[in-house]
């Protein structure tokens, strides 16, 4: 159980399947009044990636929330970092 007014920014939270939220690790990005929004950090299958999906989630519903670590980045994730960061490097150097 994750009370609303104890967690900080950057902290990550974990929804369980019958959370009011999608099932995940989340990292909170922002605690405004009464609520909590969080990027959800994880996949269905609980592997890190890029989600891009933002949840407001009220008080109320914070607490089907627990508190979680951060999620483990996979050998062939760490691999596609390392593989592509030279690119995009590169990428940004470039005037168009």
């Amino acid at each position: 159980m994750v009370d609303p007014n104890g967690v900080a920014v950057g902290d990550f939270v974990e929804a369980p399947a019958d959370a009011t939220v999608q099932a995940g690790v989340y990292r909170v990005v922002g605690t405004p009044g009464d609520a909590l929004v969080c990027l959800r950090v994880t996949d269905e299958n609980g592997r890190r990636t890029h989600t891009g999906d933002l949840v407001r989630v009220g008080a109320d519903a914070a607490s089907d929330l627990v508190p979680a670590s951060a999620p483990r980045r996979t050998v062939v994730g760490f691999l596609k970092n390392q593989i592509e960061g030279p690119y995009w490097m590169v990428r940004s150097l470039l005037p168009f």
